[in-house]
């Protein structure tokens, strides 16, 4: 047999009522089979059970579904994000440093309400208010360490401006206040005292207060008068201070409007101003330059004082700052008009100027002679001299003739 013949062994030609037949035996086997497996199931409940969807359920029960599934995340999120916020970290932060006495919040009341909104501001605020408490009581301790007038002047010399007259407001005051009944009873020369003190301060002149102190002690009045004027003393020495108070304030309030009122001039002054110096006219730019030179400091010192450019400059160097400008002066930089108005004077410095341009020239013109001419036209001259020569040449008419 060939090898072709070999494909078809075992292959059969089945007549089309052998094939239904064949058919019909393998569905009733896959039947059979089914009905075993389903037992198998039944008999194994502890398996997972996956059942079929019901595809009798409706196309809105469907979505129905779906939407209920989709939903319920969001509607656990909601319910997280009800509840309430957690603690800012700022505000617990404070409070356990205020708890612990490094920062001082002042009262309760007055903390809560910079915990609503406590951020890092909140702090350095804090922080900045309890240095400030911290070196307050360090200074009424360091006062408090003194006793007597030296302790009463560091309590009133901020209403002075006189060193000497807080000195004797303080030892006064100090007197009237630690002077006793019993003092005065048991010391003629402090009645004495007290009564002149008080004569004097109503108007009368020594001869006069010295008439009525005889008086009043040849009648054995003198005690009882000290003792009765004593308390009109006191409130008179502690007027004094509240008075000298009041005056240093208005002092310095009117010295404050009249810095503001040169301030506002001078500003007015540069606004106006065509130029300091003729020929040099001020324009917005150099106009706002001054003014920022004028105002803005460039410099701050360890005491917080703040320094203008030029202010900077003289406090750097107030030796040469003074030469200077007492050089600029003898220059006529300085020089005022016979109504106090400043003129300045350049002319020295033209002068200068103009000098160190002829000696310019001077230098160029001489090192040119020399040169000589045959050297500045020879063939080793550049092309860039060369046109400069006959540029002059044909502008002063020399060069009539074409060079060969």
């Amino acid at each position: 047999m060939s090898r072709d013949e070999n494909l078809f062994e075992g292959i059969s030609i089945m007549s089309p009522q052998d094939l239904e037949k064949t058919i019909s035996e393998e569905e009733v086997s896959e039947t059979t089979d089914g009905d075993n497996d389903s037992q198998e199931t039944e008999d194994t409940s502890d398996e997972l059970v996956v059942a079929p969807i019901d595809n009798n359920n409706s196309k809105e029960d469907l979505e129905e579904s779906n939407d209920s599934i989709l939903k319920a995340p969001s509607e656990t999120t909601e319910e997280t994000t009800s509840d309430e916020p957690a603690p800012n970290m700022y505000a617990a932060i404070i409070k356990d440093m205020v708890k612990d006495g490094i920062l001082s919040a002042g009262e309760e009341e007055e903390l809560d309400e910079l915990l609503k909104d406590a951020n890092a501001d909140t702090i350095k605020q804090l922080m900045t208010g309890t240095v400030e408490n911290a070196f307050k009581a360090k200074e009424a301790n360091w006062k408090n360490n003194f006793s007597g007038a030296k302790k009463k002047f560091l309590e009133i010399e901020d209403a002075f401006t006189d060193a000497d007259q807080a000195i004797q407001a303080a030892q006064r005051l100090e007197f009237f206040e630690n002077v006793t009944s019993e003092d005065i009873a048991e010391d003629v020369n402090l009645q004495k005292n007290i009564y002149y003190d008080y004569l004097k301060s109503k108007g009368f002149s020594d001869n006069d207060a010295a008439e009525a102190i005889e008086e009043a002690e040849a009648i054995d009045k003198l005690a009882e008068k000290a003792t009765k004027f004593l308390p009109q003393l006191k409130k008179g020495a502690n007027d004094i201070v509240e008075y000298a108070r009041q005056q240093k304030s208005a002092e310095q309030q009117a010295i404050a409007e009249r810095n503001k009122e040169v301030f506002n001039n001078l500003m007015k002054t540069v606004d106006e101003k065509e130029s300091f110096i003729p020929g040099l006219n001020l324009n917005k730019v150099s106009r706002e330059k001054l003014k920022n030179n004028i105002t803005a400091p460039v410099y701050t010192d360890k005491e917080g004082r703040q320094y203008t450019s030029l202010m900077y400059k003289q406090m750097r160097n107030p030796g040469e700052f003074e030469m200077l400008i007492n050089y600029y002066d003898s220059l006529g930089l300085f020089n005022l008009t016979k109504e106090g108005a400043f003129k300045p004077d350049i002319s020295k410095l033209k002068n200068v100027a103009k000098t160190a341009a002829v000696s310019e020239i001077d230098k160029v013109i001489a090192a040119n002679n020399e040169r000589g001419v045959g050297r500045a036209t020879s063939t080793n001259s550049s092309e860039k001299t060369q046109g400069i020569l006959d540029f002059l040449e044909r502008a002063t008419n020399k060069g009539g003739r074409k060079r060969k």
